[in-house]
């Protein structure tokens, strides 16, 4: 849930006026993001309010970040700079920017056509290879660390408890989901993936999905959200956004010719090793598996169904990849490690 906002109308007009000497006449308040946004006289600018949970440090990454992709064509944001040249500056302990409006429209996960999903992998490539001349640093991603802790041991605890809570008979998928994640995480041995540390780390945006392209007749008009971006193994975005905007993967199946074709095509750009084809699936399933994130939140809130659709998505997807890990595994390593 976003943070209520620290701005009336009536402040943003007078901060837009005092940090960019911009005249505001209207304001209307979007529902886009993780953050609290506004569009400026009837869709020119777009307003900003990051979460507390977003640090400036994590801001001014993002700016970089997007400045740097714009050198290379990418279709990112344009900021607009304070009358200082500044991009960003804080209001009440929160972080604000401003940037042109993009104008066009958002798709739902997994309704993406069979060009969409193409495209989608054809701009991860493209921001892979452009980030790889970064000129700083960008932090590791949640998911590194995720190895360095018994990531396999947490989840199985985490579920086993969230079980007790759940009464059978008033939710009876939920509790035969968390069942079927119970078994096959007892079914895991973490020596199963000692070899994740030789997968390719790469720069990348790190949370890479359709959730967060805007379209303008069917195609991307605009990538953006960059405030995770991370070094982290890239096999794990890749596969993870195939998955969200892919309409087979609703139920949890994954189209292995479809998926094929979406990694043939971010590797035009970028090179993979043989490890990250062998635990392309390996990588996102403990990850999946291991989080109880959707039923969690359900069941503390039950108008929140949105997140219950996600776990049910989730499970079906950790099942499917439980059991056809190693015949799509075997299916990379034949179609793209010679």
């Amino acid at each position: 849930m976003l943070e209520k906002t620290v701005f009336t109308d009536k402040t943003i007009i007078s901060t837009v006026k005092k940090k960019y000497n911009i005249d505001i006449y209207k304001i209307e308040k979007l529902n886009r993001g993780t953050a609290n946004i506004y569009s400026l006289n009837d869709n020119k600018y777009i307003f900003k309010e990051f979460q507390s949970r977003f640090n400036k440090k994590d801001i001014i990454k993002e700016i970089k970040v997007i400045n740097h992709l714009r050198k290379d064509k990418l279709p990112v944001p344009e900021y607009v700079p304070t009358i200082t040249n500044r991009y960003y500056f804080t209001y009440k302990g929160k972080t604000i920017i401003m940037q042109k409006f993009i104008d066009g429209y958002t798709i739902k996960s997994n309704t993406g056509t069979d060009e969409q999903i193409l495209e989608s992998a054809k701009y991860l490539g493209m921001i892979l290879k452009s980030l790889k001349t970064l000129e700083f640093k960008l932090p590791r991603g949640l998911i590194e660390s995720w190895f360095e802790r018994d990531l396999l041991k947490e989840g199985l605890e985490e579920h086993k408890e969230l079980l007790k809570s759940v009464d059978k008979n008033k939710y009876p998928r939920i509790y035969q989901d968390l069942k079927d994640k119970i078994t096959i995480l007892e079914s895991i041995k973490k020596s199963d993936y000692k070899d994740f540390d030789k997968l390719t780390m790469m720069n990348t945006h790190g949370d890479f999905s359709v959730l967060q392209f805007i379209y303008r007749n069917d195609k991307v008009h605009a990538i953006i959200d960059f405030v995770t971006a991370c070094n982290s193994p890239v096999i794990w975005e890749i596969i993870r956004s195939y998955s969200f905007i892919d309409p087979r993967c609703k139920d949890g199946i994954i189209d292995i010719e479809m998926f094929i074709k979406y990694v043939r095509e971010v590797t035009k750009y970028i090179d993979l090793n043989e490890y990250d084809y062998r635990y392309m699936v390996s990588l996102y399933l403990v990850q999946v598996l291991a989080s109880t994130f959707g039923y969690k939140q359900y069941l503390k809130d039950n108008t929140k169904e949105g997140l219950l659709e996600f776990g049910y998505f989730r499970t079906n997807l950790c099942r499917y990849m439980y059991e056809n890990n190693e015949k799509i595994t075997d299916i990379l390593l034949k179609e793209f490690v010679k």
